[in-house]
């Protein structure tokens, strides 16, 4: 009489697609509720792997939220490159800029737990403030490029007005693209564009 086999197992998988996976399942979990409902077991419930896998790729729920930011990052850093090394000022800005919109409007409410993650756990404070500061040190640059060009005020604070540029962009695409009903990105782009104009070549983007 042949005897009735047991469940199969689910086959092991390669570890780096274990690790995708729980991002994977991490990041679908975390447009749908505020990180502070985001536990491993929810996170695990999505996936087709045991609560134990977790821990062989990350340390905590947080330790995921640091490894989806650097992706993020990386994308957000490559797109501002069109105005850092570009020379048509509006142009090359209102592209940098519409390229931002498009990674919040994809990844805005991701974002916002990452600046949820980061009010409660240094590892991810110090990650996402160094990525801002990436920002900030690649504007100031660029700004003083632009005021040896005679094109940006030469009374102009740089070091200031760039931190204030990078931190009223992460504010206020948080609140526009991060939470649901998401704004008109259309119009974000444009208030954007408008403030940076203005501010650093004393006109609106129409009139530039």
């Amino acid at each position: 009489m042949r005897t009735q086999k047991s469940p199969s197992r689910r086959p092991k998988h390669d570890p780096s697609v274990s690790e995708n996976e729980i991002l994977r399942a991490a990041e679908l979990l975390l447009r749908e509720c505020p990180f502070r409902e985001v536990t491993v077991d929810a996170v695990m419930r999505r996936t087709g792997l045991k609560r134990p896998a977790f821990y062989v790729h990350f340390r905590d729920r947080y330790d995921v939220v640091l490894r989806l930011v650097q992706g993020i990052g990386r994308e957000m850093l490559e797109m501002s490159r069109t105005w850092l090394e570009g020379d048509d000022p509006l142009n090359d800005a209102r592209q940098a800029l519409e390229g931002l919109v498009s990674i919040y409007l994809r990844h805005g409410p991701l974002l916002r737990a990452i600046t949820d993650a980061a009010a409660t756990d240094e590892r991810v404070e110090s990650m996402y403030r160094g990525l801002i500061q990436d920002f900030i040190k690649a504007t100031a640059e660029h700004i003083r490029d632009e005021q040896a060009k005679g094109r940006v005020r030469s009374q102009l604070d740089v070091e200031e007005t760039a931190r204030a540029l990078v931190w009223l962009d992460e504010r206020y695409l948080s609140e526009a693209l991060g939470r649901t009903p998401q704004a008109d990105p259309a119009v974000v782009a444009r208030v954007l564009l408008n403030i940076w104009i203005s501010t650093l070549y004393g006109s609106s983007a129409s009139s530039i």
